[in-house]
């Protein structure tokens, strides 16, 4: 954030985004999500990077822990993504789809990188919808239903990654 040396107020960064015509400004929803996982993953390679022995940088709290390894799972995830735009491989990962509810801005049908499953084709829904005054997001996926929702799960924060991707960005 930048100082603006007129007035003194902050200059903050604003993500909005536009679904099947549907626009919205999901910069409380990213910052409340994905900006947490992403410092707490950025202190562990920090400390990884000054030579810091790999078992005690992950040495955190639990639910720090937690969301730590399903940010580095997202993060492998989106990485695969990324490397697959434009083909059917990219589509199996990730795809946005028109909700059915006015409330839900977009729906992302995530598949499941488990090999715990029985069924390999499990996808997962990813739900991003308005919240009173706010956008929230969920998934239907048993992390995030056995948590309710305090700590994100691997599909949210990917979800969270492809937002802030298609987000024009403007200053505030």
């Amino acid at each position: 954030m930048k100082r603006n040396q007129k007035n003194g107020k902050k200059r903050t960064l604003r993500y909005r985004v536009c679904f099947f015509g549907r626009r919205a400004d999901i910069t409380t929803l990213l910052h409340e999500t994905l900006a947490p996982a992403r410092n707490e993953y950025n202190n562990i390679q920090d400390a990884l990077e000054r030579g810091v022995d790999e078992k005690i940088a992950y040495s955190v709290p639990q639910h720090i822990l937690s969301l730590v390894l399903r940010y580095e799972r997202a993060l492998e995830l989106y990485d695969e993504y990324q490397q697959n735009i434009g083909t059917p491989r990219a589509d199996e990962i990730g795809i946005a789809a028109q909700p059915t509810t006015r409330k839900h801005l977009v729906h992302f049908l995530i598949k499941s990188t488990s090999d715990k499953n029985d069924h390999a084709y499990t996808h997962y829904r990813v739900i991003v919808g308005k919240h009173k005054k706010s956008y929230k997001i969920s998934c239907n996926c048993p992390d995030f239903l056995n948590h309710g929702g305090a700590i994100p799960c691997k599909h949210v924060l990917f979800a969270c990654m492809l937002l802030r991707d298609k987000a024009v960005v403007e200053r505030r």
